[in-house]
């Protein structure tokens, strides 16, 4: 339910005033049109939309909102307003976004950092479900039944991208604004005066609608879905060597949530939310330095790390190359009930960690798949019992963080400057039913594979880390 308390911000917006993002943003703010940046000064947010907006306009249309701490909204971007960005912020997002948000943080002890989220106009998120007949038995034979045939459905989520039709910009607009005031990453991240380094906050979300499946208790019912991350990129200049190379410790926070559950009776319930799996990749091939939290079944997963780094900072009035070490954690949360697999791939530099439901229910010894094996597992009082209860964190809103770091070399960034940086999330979820919740006389297990949802950002390394203000350059 929206918010009403929430105020309606200033919008200036450059273009021509028609067609649906125009439309819709009469109900979300108070809207001005004008031709180039007149007005701005009383604006919260410098709409661009770049089908209309001439592009030599956008230059000094993205610098004056940008330093001026506006939030910027580029809609429909073509190549030159990635350009143009790429070239103010040292940041390119992928082509094909039907808008990008980007605000610099005047806050920030770096002049060099920006927020930005992108959004897309198809949706980026796979679904399909699948449903397992359990190895039934009735209450008048202590022998099992084989097990039924699993029966494979056609994909059935509703797939809702983070696109700009029928978007709710509201939401979008005040979500973006409280990101850009909270980069993720803690104080050991920011390093002595002259060190040269800049942060790239990137966001992202996935949504679905999830239909029932073919059962007495699930029919004609539906469930929304949805999970995203804020991923802050921390770019150090490694100048205290001739050769300098580059760090890059990404810190990030993924956010799962299964919304209101389906159903949830004593014959059918679900669904709950029972794997997720965030990843980020590099484009270089360059080899991870470390990552964390590690592999651990405990009540809570601890993040934590610290990286030595060979910088020029400013030392009793004088700079000095000396090392300094990045560090950040150790942030504990809650993890009660699950296991996190650390599976990342140091050579390859893919971080990679597995979040997976255990108590209960162990969905890593008991595979949906092989549910005509433990079905009996998931039900209390024998055949037709209730479906038991997953852990609260299967039901509600589920937040874990993680970070990686990875070093480039010098000759690397000499023969191209740009890193591409791709976040991934995958969500799983299922939902379980005695035989009178599925109506056909089987206990079933069905899940849904969502995703990958993936964003990615490409980073100028240089260009990103260049301070002309530090006298350590």
């Amino acid at each position: 339910m929206e918010s009403t308390t929430r105020t309606k911000p200033k919008i200036l917006f450059t273009g021509a005033p028609v067609g649906k993002d125009f439309d819709a943003l009469k109900d979300v703010g108070e809207v001005s049109v004008k031709n180039g940046k007149d007005g701005l000064e009383l604006a919260e947010v410098l709409w661009v939309d770049c089908a209309t907006t001439k592009p030599e306009q956008y230059g000094p249309l993205l610098r004056t909102a940008l330093d001026a701490g506006k939030m910027l909204v580029l809609g429909h971007p073509d190549a030159a307003a990635h350009q143009a960005l790429s070239d103010l912020v040292g940041s390119q997002l992928d082509e094909g976004a039907a808008a990008v948000m980007v605000t610099r943080d005047l806050k920030a002890t770096t002049p060099s950092s920006y927020a930005l989220t992108v959004l897309d106009g198809t949706p980026l998120v796979d679904g399909n479900e699948e449903t397992h007949s359990g190895d039934d038995t009735d209450s008048r034979s202590a022998a099992a039944s084989p097990p039924s045939a699993p029966q494979r459905r056609s994909p059935r989520a509703s797939l809702d991208g983070d696109g700009v039709a029928g978007h709710d910009w509201a939401a979008t607009l005040d979500a973006h604004r409280a990101r850009t005031n909270r980069s993720v990453g803690g104080p050991g991240l920011i390093p002595p005066q002259g060190v040269m380094y800049g942060i790239r906050t990137l966001a992202g979300s996935f949504s679905a609608r999830l239909t029932g499946a073919d059962w007495s208790a699930m029919r004609g019912k539906s469930q929304s879905v949805e999970y995203g991350f804020n991923s802050s990129f921390y770019v150090y200049r490694e100048n205290g060597k001739a050769s300098p190379d580059y760090v890059v410790i990404r810190v990030q926070q993924a956010t799962f949530s299964p919304g209101a559950l389906m159903v949830s009776e004593n014959n059918a319930k679900g669904y709950w939310q029972f794997e997720l799996r965030p990843e980020c990749t590099n484009n270089r091939g360059a080899a991870l330095l470390g990552t964390s939290p590690d592999t651990t079944n405990a009540g809570s997963m601890i993040t934590q790390i610290s990286i030595p780094l060979h910088v020029k900072y400013l030392q009793d009035g004088s700079c000095l190359a000396n090392y300094w070490s990045a560090a950040h954690g150790p942030v504990g949360r809650t993890n009660e009930g699950w296991g996190v697999s650390n599976q990342s791939t140091s050579g390859s530099g893919k971080a990679a960690w597995y979040h997976f439901h255990r108590d209960p229910w162990n969905a890593v010894n008991d595979p949906p798949n092989d549910f005509g094996r433990w079905w009996s597992n998931m039900y209390d009082g024998g055949y037709g019992g209730r479906v038991k209860n997953l852990n609260t964190l299967a039901g509600s809103s589920f937040t874990v963080e993680n970070v990686s770091a990875w070093r480039f070399s010098a000759s690397m960034i000499s023969s191209n400057p740009s890193v591409t940086f791709t976040e991934s999330l995958s969500h799983r979820l299922a939902a379980f039913a005695n035989p009178s919740g599925t109506g056909n006389g089987h206990h079933q297990i069905s899940w849904y594979n969502l995703g990958p949802g993936t964003k990615s950002i490409t980073l100028n390394l240089p260009s990103v880390t260049e301070d002309v203000s530090s006298p350590c350059r």
